[in-house]
């Protein structure tokens, strides 16, 4: 193993880190400085940052003198562990603005929102703290779900609220009472986690060299790497630094539609929807996320830009060069189909029925069937997470669908989580095939998809990650029940994190909060999470045995 090797790049990396947290520094110091200070209740973000930027450069200095004078190269085992050490190195300096602005005092908790943002899954932590009004004490908030289930949880809250400095009344709580530097890095982590920390930096680094190309593979592993990305142009950079500025394209024309559209959004809002939007992450500063705005415009072009964000982006490459007819492929009119076939089903379960706890939530009429019912079937296959309802209390048929549209996902080569219409579309032709060969069995046929040829590898690696989503979804419910969780809520949190969508079920749901969980929970989502984001091979490569033993 070339250690000083993988030294001298995550030196090289953690150095342009700081540069990027140099971003939402300026964000704080705008709002602490020149705007009213009510809308920036935490100044002291702005120092939080400074020592972010301090700590990493401390750390980047010290690789690079561990690994300054080295002249190995990566070989693909470093690569594949440099991916999973510059993830985990990420989220623990990511998670620095939050405990340094003291918006999240429990290390477990900043490193939980961080990851839950660079993975774009879009759970959050965030949760107003409560007093006793007598003795101004904190006390511990009891969760219900009136008409849903008996169960209760008791936990603290994580955010302390904003008060009168003469009065000592609150003012702001939640989400409200977090800074907007703060506020703006938890959705700028998803943006820049959406098309992969490591295709960033693969754009600009010059130190990688043969390294470049395994560390894209781990970073973004998919069925058909050999036909995207990879090989839009011949270098990697060059193709990594036409997909950002693709990337950067649709934030930039997402803002400018939502500020035309809305006139009384806040450019701030603007800039931290389209941020959570191209990305799929879902993160949003109110804690009612898109149903705070209660705009059908902002909800149809937020819907728009998650569609576009679940798209290969290879696609759009192709179309800058005007070859359309590179979108007629299987797997684009699988995922458009599942779009309008969960767009159907969703909103049909919800038009017009007697649902229970009507004194909780109203029936639909048929034209608010369809705006909420495509906005919750879009955010759940794209896997962003956004909510523009409480869709707890709607029939289980329409959150059994969502939980089904979670595990399908985008395409490959997209922002998405979740297991890829690629794959779902090569498990289905490859048990066609065998059936067909059970009754056939002298035919000699050719598994292809489009104008591809499917090899067999390609058709077991997608079986084998299927069976590993089951397995790890099953024991991530089984952990969490054994600590204590329901079993919906249970449900919801591992489909949640193991697809990377924001959107859960219960006491996690849209009017819930993940700051209830208890510490082992916590770490289990942690993990998963990250697994999901790797897509399980690069996680579970490192975790082997032989793949530290001498080559």
């Amino acid at each position: 193993m070339y250690t000083r090797a993988i030294c001298r790049i995550l030196g090289f990396y953690l150095g342009l880190f700081s540069l990027i947290l140099l971003i939402p520094l300026c964000v704080s110091i705008y709002f602490q400085f020149f705007v009213d200070p009510v809308t920036h209740p935490q100044p002291h973000s702005t120092m939080a940052f400074v020592y972010s930027i301090l700590v990493t450069l401390g750390f980047a200095l010290i690789f690079h003198l561990i690994g300054r004078k080295t002249k190995q190269q990566l070989y693909k085992r470093e690569s594949i562990l440099l991916v999973m050490i510059i993830w985990m190195i990420t989220t623990a300096l990511g998670a620095l603005p939050f405990m340094f602005s003291q918006t999240l005092t429990n290390p477990i908790d900043a490193v939980f929102e961080t990851m839950s943002g660079l993975t774009t899954t879009g759970s959050s932590i965030i949760y107003p703290k409560q007093y006793n009004p007598q003795t101004g004490k904190e006390v511990p908030i009891t969760l219900t779900l009136p008409k849903l289930t008996m169960r209760t949880y008791e936990f603290f809250g994580t955010v302390t609220p904003v008060r009168n400095p003469v009065t000592g009344k609150i003012i702001l709580e939640g989400f409200e009472a977090v800074g907007r530097g703060i506020l703006f890095w938890r959705s700028f982590l998803q943006w820049i986690g959406g098309l992969g920390i490591i295709f960033l930096f693969i754009a600009i680094f010059p130190l990688l060299l043969i390294g470049g190309k395994f560390m894209a593979e781990a970073e973004m592993p998919g069925p058909y790497q050999g036909s995207y990305s990879s090989t839009l142009v011949p270098r990697l950079r060059e193709t990594m630094g036409l997909l950002w500025k693709i990337y950067l394209g649709f934030t930039l024309l997402q803002i400018l539609l939502l500020l035309g559209t809305n006139p009384k959004l806040p450019v701030f809002d603007a800039i931290t929807l389209s941020l959570s939007s191209i990305s799929t992450g879902g993160f949003s500063i109110h804690s009612s996320s898109l149903a705070y705005y209660n705009n059908p415009w902002t909800e149809s072009i937020v819907m728009i830009f998650m569609v576009l964000g679940a798209i290969n982006f290879a696609l759009y490459f192709y179309l800058l060069r005007g070859k359309i007819y590179k979108f007629y492929e299987p797997e684009f009119f699988f995922f458009i189909g599942t779009i309008i076939a969960g767009i159907a089903l969703v909103s049909w379960d919800i038009w017009d029925i007697n649902l229970p706890f009507a004194n909780y939530f109203p029936n639909y009429d048929f034209t608010q069937s369809i705006r909420y019912g495509s906005f919750q079937a879009i955010s759940a296959l794209t896997c962003t997470g956004f909510s523009s309802v409480n869709y707890d209390y709607w029939p289980f048929g329409a959150q059994a669908a969502m939980l089904i549209l979670m595990y399908i996902g985008g395409m490959s080569g997209s922002t998405t989580g979740g297991l890829k219409s690629a794959r779902h579309l090569i498990l289905f032709r490859s048990a066609r095939h065998k059936i067909e060969s059970l009754f056939r069995p002298d035919a000699v046929r050719c598994l292809k998809i489009g104008d591809r040829e499917v090899l067999q590898k390609t058709s077991l690696t997608a079986f084998i990650m299927f069976w590993i989503v089951i397995c790890f979804s099953a024991l991530g419910i089984v952990l969490l029940l054994l600590n204590g969780i329901g079993f919906e809520t249970a449900l919801g949190l591992v489909g949640c994190s193991i697809n990377n969508v924001g959107l859960s079920f219960r006491f996690a749901g849209p009017a819930g909060t993940c700051a209830f969980l208890p510490i082992f929970s916590k770490i289990i989502l942690i993990f998963w999470m990250l697994m999901g984001r790797v897509e399980y091979f690069a996680l579970l490569i490192i975790l082997t045995p032989a793949f530290w033993r001498s080559r």
